[in-house]
Order: C-alpha cells, then structure tokens, then sequence
C-alpha cells in the first residue's frame, strides 16, 4: 500500500474543518447567550483550555487578508477584539466536536485526551515562568507551549487509526515516538506541524516556538521546557532527564534548584484543577495523588473477598486490552458502573492489560487496625492470598507504605533492604517474588491498597508494568470518587 506524502497529508488537512472540545462547544454556546456582555478575556479564557479551539482561531483571524490586519496576531484575547466579539460568534457557530468523531475507535479518545492535557500542564508551567521573568506577553507563551506540539494532537483527532499504530509501535519495540512515527507515516508529526504553520499563515512567533533549535532564546526555551517536563512528568516526577530540565530552569530564572521543584510542583497541582476538561488523570496526580473524595468503606469488612471473574490468559501485557479499560473507566465517570463492575474492570486491566498474575484490592478496617482483602483476582482457590489480611497495629514496610499515599515496587535491586521489613507470615503469606503496591489516601486518610505479582511468570517484573500500575490505580481512584459523589 502506497504511502501518502506529507504534501498530501498537508493538502488534506489545508481546509479541513477541525473539531474542537464537546466542553468547549458547550461553554462557547454559553457565553454566545449573552454576547452583548461578554468581553474578549472572558472569551480567551474559554478557548485557551482547548488546543484545538486556540489553533482554530489563531487559523481563522491569521488567514484573514493582510490587508485587513496591521500585524500578526498572536494571542486570542487580540484575535477576538480583531474579529468582534458578535462576528466571532457568528464565524463559530457550528462547532463540531472531535469526541463524536472518535467515540467508535477504541482508545483513540483517550489517546487525544492524554495529548490535550500535556498541551494545557505544559502552557500552565510555561505562563508561570514567563510571568516570573516579568514577560509583559506571557499569553504569547502560554500558547507557544499549548501548541509546541499540535502535530501530535492533531494526528490524533485526524488520524486516530495511525495514532494508535503509532502508539502500539513505541510500545512493543520501545522506540522513539518520532522514529515510530516515521515508520507509520515516512515522516514525524513534527514536520507535519511546521508545513501546516505556514500553510495556515501561523504568527511567525508560534512557529518559532515549535523550533526547538530557537532554544537560546529564553521565551522559546521557556516553552521547549514546558513541553519537555510536561511529557516527562507523565511517567513520574523522578529521574535524570527531570533533574537536567530543573537545572536549565534554574539558569534560566536565576532560582535555586529546590525553589525550581517546587514551583513546577504547585503549577502541576493549580493546573490539574482543569483536569475535568480533558477526563484523564493530569500528572500531578502522580506527586503522588491528590486528595478526592472516596466511596465510604463498606461496614461489613469481615466478609469474604469477592470473586471477579476474569479468564485465564497468558501472562502476555496486551496493551490494547489496557487502553480500552482505560477508557472505558473514563467513559463511566458519571457513576454509571456499580464498585464491583468498577473494580472489575480495574483488576482486569491489571491481569489481562498489564499481565500481572495475582491482584488484590485490601480495604483498610473501620477500627484502622488491618488491611483486609476486598478484591482478589488471580489466586488459586485455596491460595492464602484470598485470606489477605494485614495487621496494620504494628510498625512493617505495609504500615509504612499506608503513612502516605505512594506506591512501591520489591525488586532484586532492593531486596535486601526492604524485605527484613516485612513479617515472617506476610511473607509466607505473599511468597517470596517481586510485587507493587500502592496506597491510597482521601484527606490524609490511607483507605486501601492495590497489591499485585507475577508469581507464576519468574517473579520478575519491569518497569514499564510497574508505571502502568500506577497509572491505572490512578484511573481507579478517579472513578471511584465519582462513584462517592453519586451517593
């Protein structure tokens, strides 16, 4: 099959009608009710929560005749005082949004969710930055980083058969988003965005924004860092690419590096307040996760784990199975889906998505004094696992874990720290391979635990399993506050 070009793909796309967010076709309508009140702010700050709808008026005023504007038009706040707030109203009146052009194509929603939220966390750090270096246009650089990568966001919603290709590749050879890309494609979502900026007549200071050769220059370095730590934080706010991007901040605001890492942290925490715009947890919720509200804890915690049926499988992750119950637990935020179908859809995802053997969900008791199992997949029936039970009275690496809301991961490289840690019977209790655990807390309050193994597949397990664990109790503790709100 012949592969289309990238002038082809750029000639598709020249007109192409683009979709936006449902969110944002709900609150444009809104504010369009009362045109005659609103102001071009209250206008911006709508449209600048959605990439799509920022690049749709930035195309629409910018492709205007030159004859009709001085100069370029860089922020949206401009572009609607340039067009009128009632003409802008009546230049977007049929909106279309991009969910019901995905909703049909398992996975490909989350997938542009994912990028919609990356785009927002990495204009929110770039704002602050630039605000910081008193940058008398930081709106300018809020959307430099909003859309530092549209080519990505826009495969997605265009493209979202060769999105998720694209995704399966980097996942099963780990390689490179980009060379994939160029597998998939014969060229990278970054070159597709640099010939639409100019086919679409972009400000030249957005597309110098995306170049991240430009980087000398402390707005664009702004944004490449934004982007840079808005996609890193996605797999956990720890590590040496982190750390090397926190030290060119540092030079770059004349901060000391704690004061840096600690700026990016309450940006990350302000920002994932819009986290409801996009549906998928935001990276802070991996500083570890924020408080939420929970269900309450059942009062008969005396009662027999109960089953979930889930089939026998091999040990194999099938990621495609992990994407689609990562979605269907977004699409059941409504408080649609009861606790069991909720968890059952969770410890599936785990065995099945993931490939990890032994799952369980352990309650913490009303008195506080043990963890108790609620949930358990995997186990053979008469598995001591289906009797999980913790006593949380005494000090142990369990009653550590449930201090504060974090997770961990007994490896061969930690063993010989942590394992003296834990009791004779908890052990016997468990076995004696690797294992992940995560705690989890509401307001302060450890309320449960995720446990999972790989006890019948060596033991060993990675770390690619061991962040998607994490993400997916994330995504567990997500849909059940909505279960708690619907109560």
């Amino acid at each position: 099959m012949n592969m289309k070009t990238l002038n082809e793909w750029v000639e598709e796309l020249k007109s192409w009608e683009m979709p936006v967010l449902q969110r944002s076709v709900r609150e444009i309508s809104k504010l369009a009710g009362r045109a005659e009140k609103v102001t071009a702010g209250e206008i911006a700050e709508v449209v600048l929560r959605d990439p799509l709808m920022t690049l749709k008026v930035l195309r629409l005023v910018n492709g205007m005749s030159r004859s009709r504007l001085s100069n370029e038009i860089t922020t949206v706040e401009h572009a609607v005082m340039m067009l009128g707030v009632g003409p802008f109203f009546n230049r977007l009146s049929n909106l279309k949004a991009v969910e019901e052009d995905l909703k049909t194509l398992d996975g490909a929603l989350p997938g542009l969710m994912q990028a919609m939220s990356r785009a927002h966390h990495a204009a929110w750090q770039a704002r602050d930055w630039a605000n910081f270096r008193a940058d008398m246009k930081s709106e300018e650089v809020y959307i430099g980083a909003l859309l530092y990568d549209m080519g990505e966001i826009l495969l997605w919603a265009y493209a979202p058969e060769q999105a998720l290709q694209i995704r399966r590749l980097v996942r099963r050879n780990k390689i490179g988003l980009a060379q994939a890309q160029k597998e998939i494609l014969g060229f990278d979502s970054r070159e597709l965005q640099f010939a639409l900026a100019e086919v679409w007549r972009l400000p030249e200071l957005m597309q110098l924004f995306m170049h991240s050769e430009n980087s000398v220059q402390p707005r664009v370095l702004g944004v490449t860092l934004a982007a840079s730590v808005a996609r890193l934080a996605e797999t956990g706010w720890h590590g040496p690419a982190l750390l090397a991007d926190y030290e060119v901040i540092a030079g770059m605001l004349h901060m000391h590096l704690d004061e840096v890492v600690h700026m990016v942290y309450r940006n990350a925490v302000v920002e994932a307040r819009h986290w409801n715009w996009y549906g998928v947890p935001p990276a802070a919720a991996l500083l570890p996760m924020l408080p939420g509200d929970w269900p309450e804890e059942p009062g008969d915690t005396e009662a027999s784990p109960q089953p979930i049926e889930v089939p026998e499988v091999s040990l194999t992750p099938h990621p495609d199975v992990l994407s689609q119950i990562m979605a269907e637990i977004a699409a059941h935020l409504d408080g649609t889906l009861d606790l069991h179908d909720m968890m059952a859809l969770v410890l599936k995802g785990m065995h099945e998505g993931i490939g990890l053997n032994r799952v369980v969900f352990a309650l913490m008791s009303a008195d506080r004094s043990a963890l108790k199992a609620k949930y358990v997949v995997g186990a053979e029936p008469d598995s001591p696992l289906r009797q999980f039970q913790i006593d949380m009275t005494t000090r142990h690496l369990f009653s550590r874990l449930m201090e504060k809301a974090q997770g961990i991961w007994l490896s061969e490289s930690n063993r010989k720290t942590l394992e003296p840690m834990i009791p004779f019977g908890i052990r016997q209790l468990l076995g004696h391979g690797e294992f992940f655990a995560m705690s989890v807390f509401l307001h302060g309050k450890s309320v449960g635990l995720f446990y999972a193994d790989s006890k019948h597949d060596g033991g060993a397990l990675d770390e690619k399993r061991y962040l998607e664990f994490k993400q997916l109790c994330l995504r567990a503790a997500q849909g059940l506050a909505h279960l708690a709100k619907k109560k």
